[in-house]
């Protein structure tokens, strides 16, 4: 089975659950995590024995196949088609 490269942008309290349950499909590959603000990026991929990466190398990152993205409303357009416009494909959690 070839597993799927995921980056996480947004690692508020809603991330928390997805990398939980991230566990449970081993076709899923987390390979980075990131958010608006890094010291928060840190603290969730220290919590979950991830990896942390600024949003401009997540986004560069060929490993990462499909963005996660769990921002907040106000930045949720703005990091959908960042990341869009990286080739990534995206989930979201709330509509674009």
């Amino acid at each position: 089975m070839r597993r799927v490269g995921i980056g996480v942008i947004g690692c508020g309290n809603i991330s928390g659950a997805y990398l939980k349950a991230a566990a449970c499909f081993p076709v899923l590959d987390i390979r980075a995590v990131g958010d608006l603000n890094p010291a928060v990026a840190e603290a969730k991929a220290a919590e979950f024995g991830l990896r942390a990466k600024p949003l401009d190398d997540l986004f560069a990152d060929p490993s990462v196949e499909i963005v996660l993205n769990l921002t907040v409303p106000r930045a949720h357009v703005e990091v959908g088609l960042r990341a869009l416009g990286a080739g990534k494909h995206v989930y979201s959690e709330k509509p674009l």
